[in-house]
This record gives C-alpha cells, sequence and structure tokens, in this order.
C-alpha cells in the first residue's frame, strides 16, 4: 500500500496574511485542497493522513467532505517542527499499516506536485529504498557567514535542492525516527534533513522547478500563474 503523509502542521510568522498559508483560499479552493486533489487522483495512492496545525483538525475534516477527498483516513495533530510533525504521522501509521508500505510525505504548501513525480518516488523507494525528490541548482552557489558576503563557491553540478514528495518505507521511517530520538537528533525542518544529521545516504528522484513551496505571500500570485498554464 502506498500512503501520503501531508504536513500541514507549520505556522510562518513572515507569511503577512491572517491564516496559515497552507488554509489560504485560491479561487475558492484552500492550498491544502489543491495537494489533496492530486493524491485523490493519483491511482497508485491507497490512503492520505495529514498531519495538521493544532486547532484546524476539524477544518481538514470538513475539507475532506466538501470536495470528496474519500482517501482521506485519519488527521494527525502535527508538532512544532518538521521532524516531530512527521513522526506523529509515523506512530500512527506503524500502528495501522504494515511495514512495507510506503509513505509518500509531501507538504501541503507544494501544490503544483504532478502525478509523475509522486510515481517517480514511489518507483525510486521501491527500488532504492527511498526516493526524495531534488532538481539540480542553476544558479552558483555561496557560502556566507553573515548573510552579507562569501568567500566560497560551490559547484551548482555538487548542488541538489531538496523537494517533496519523499517516499520510505514505514519500518525505516519508524526505525529512524526512533534512532533519531535516542541520539537526540532533533528539531529538524524535514525528515531529509535529520536523515543527512544521521548519517544516512539519500537517494534522488525525479524533481520539477514548477513544483514550488508556497513560503511567500508572492508565491500564491505565482502558484495561480503556473496553475492556469499548466491546465492550459
Amino acid at each position: 500500500m502506498n500512503i501520503a503523509l501531508i504536513l500541514a502542521g507549520g505556522v510562518d510568522p513572515s507569511f503577512r496574511m491572517d491564516i496559515p498559508k497552507q488554509f489560504v483560499i485560491v479561487e475558492n479552493r484552500p492550498v491544502i485542497v489543491y495537494t489533496l486533489q492530486v493524491f485523490q487522483n493519483h491511482p497508485e495512492i491507497d490512503m492520505i493522513l495529514v498531519s495538521c496545525l493544532s486547532g484546524w483538525q476539524e477544518m481538514v475534516k470538513a475539507y475532506g467532505k466538501q470536495f470528496n477527498i474519500t482517501k482521506l483516513e485519519k488527521i494527525v495533530e502535527g508538532g512544532p517542527d518538521g521532524q516531530e510533525s512527521i513522526r506523529r504521522g509515523v506512530a500512527w501509521l506503524t500502528e495501522h499499516c504494515g511495514s512495507d508500505d510506503v509513505v509518500v510525505i509531501h507538504d501541503a504548501i507544494r501544490p503544483l506536485v504532478t502525478d509523475d513525480l509522486i510515481t517517480d518516488s514511489i518507483r525510486t523507494c521501491r527500488k532504492k529504498g527511498m526516493g526524495v525528490a531534488a532538481v539540480r541548482s542553476m544558479d552558483t552557489v555561496m557560502l556566507t557567514t553573515d548573510g552579507q558576503s562569501g568567500k566560497e563557491s560551490i559547484s551548482r553540478y555538487h548542488i541538489r535542492r531538496i523537494q517533496t514528495p519523499q517516499s520510505y518505507r514505514l519500518d525505516y521511517l519508524d526505525r529512524v525516527h526512533k534512532e533519531a530520538i535516542e541520539k537526540k537528533v532533533l528539531r529538524c525542518v524535514d525528515n531529509n534533513s535529520m536523515l543527512a544529521r544521521l548519517g544516512e545516504t539519500i537517494y534522488f528522484s525525479k524533481g520539477s522547478d514548477f513544483n514550488i513551496k508556497l513560503n511567500a505571500v508572492e508565491d500564491v500570485e505565482m502558484f495561480k500563474a503556473l496553475y492556469h498554464m499548466m491546465q492550459a
């Protein structure tokens, strides 16, 4: 079975709107619904679990009914960071699903994810144990200590920008999250960062420059433009 774990637990104080960005309404639909509908319609996704911002669980449940997200099985309360939000989802899944099931982790605020990216993530996971969406950097990258200057350039050919979806076997996720707690590898922004700190090798799947993350108000307008372009 392939299970989508949608991360909707974060609040970004720099996002200049009155509600969390995953719940911003864009042309009569919340951002999270665009994301849920992609996974709902993907033939290889069997179930959806949402790790949700506290106080918004009933809203997600209502959206599930309103927009016919029939694969939505469970909503758990998210944590203070990405790592804890994932761990709580994994904890529920280990009690209700099989150890060899594939968990496809995805940010609610990446609503332009495509069937192709999800499929490639799952297939890479089946072959290599994980499939983490990544794209090459087309820009020069420099290290900085003060944010104002830099002295060391990193070859863009050695850089990958990490996205979601990220797929892993459930038993692997359960093991590494327990290991992270034991080794006090905590407060990571996402699963991939946690794995890197644990010394795990990351295997990449297909990413896309269109698979944007809505980090700023300006990104919402970009999402609207890209969405209409992709639907044309």
